[in-house]
C-alpha cells in the first residue's frame, strides 16, 4: 500500500510499515486505514503546487518507460475524501468531540510521519495535515535526520516515510522488488510480506522481459 508519483523512470512513494500495530496487517480494518488516507492525500496538489507541475500521477508501481508499464492500468486508490470518510466511519474509526478520529477499539488515532526538516518537507507535512484534517485523522510528524529515517526504515521502526526510487536497469522488476518480503531490511522499507506476491514476483523473475 504506497502512493506513487512518478518523474520518468523515477517514482517518489509514500510507505506504510506493515509491521506496525497501527498501519500494518492484512486485517479489513486496517487495509481500510490505509486505504483511506491514500484516498484522502491530495496528490493533485502536491504535483500542482509543490511539485511545480514537475511530475505526473502513476497509477502503478512500474513507471512509464520501464518494460512491464501497462498504460491501460488504472489503481482502485483514487482521490476521494468523501469515500475515504465512509470507509472510516463503516470500520469504526469514529469521530470524537474534537473532531479526530479514535482507533476502533476507542484509543486514539495517531499517524506518525517521518520527516526532514528542509523547507520543501514543511511544504509535505501541511499538505498532509490539511490531507488528513478533512477525513479526521491526526497526524503528527517526527522530525529526523534522513540517514537516521532511513536507518530506521531499514528496521521496519517507522510508520509512514516518503522514499524515492530510481530505474537503474529497464525492467519493471526493479520497482517490484521494493514489495518482495526477503528484500525486507534493504529496499523493502515498508517491510511488505505477502506469501502470494513473494511466489508471483519469484515466477515473474524467471520470465522473458
Amino acid at each position: 500500500m504506497t502512493l506513487f508519483r512518478a518523474i520518468d523512470p523515477d517514482i517518489s512513494y509514500t510507505f506504510f510499515n506493515f509491521r506496525d500495530p497501527i498501519v500494518g496487517g492484512f486485517g479489513k480494518e486496517k487495509i481500510a486505514l490505509r486505504r483511506a488516507i491514500i484516498m484522502g492525500y491530495n496528490l493533485e496538489e502536491e504535483i500542482r503546487v509543490i511539485r511545480k507541475y514537475q511530475a505526473v500521477a502513476a497509477e502503478m508501481p512500474i513507471p512509464v518507460g520501464v518494460v512491464g508499464h501497462d498504460p491501460s492500468y488504472r489503481s482502485i486508490n483514487q482521490y476521494d475524501p468523501v469515500l475515504a470518510n465512509k470507509l472510516l466511519d463503516y470500520f469504526g474509526y469514529k469521530k470524537g468531540r474534537d473532531g479526530f478520529r479514535t482507533l476502533p477499539d476507542g484509543k486514539p488515532l495517531v499517524i506518525h510521519q517521518a520527516t526532514e526538516s528542509a523547507a520543501i518537507n514543511r511544504d509535505y507535512n501541511e499538505l498532509w495535515k490539511k490531507s488528513m484534517d478533512a477525513i479526521g485523522i491526526r497526524m503528527v510528524f517526527d522530525v529526523s535526520k534522513f540517514a537516521d529515517n532511513l536507518k530506521q526504515a531499514k528496521g521496519c521502526q517507522l510508520m509512514m516515510w516518503q522514499a524515492a526510487w530510481i530505474a537503474d536497469y529497464p525492467d519493471g522488476d526493479n520497482f517490484m522488488q521494493l514489495l518482495y518480503g526477503p528484500n525486507t531490511g534493504q529496499s523493502n522499507n515498508g517491510c511488505y510480506e505477502s506469501k502470494s506476491f513473494d511466489a508471483l514476483y519469484d515466477k515473474s523473475r524467471a520470465m522473458p522481459p
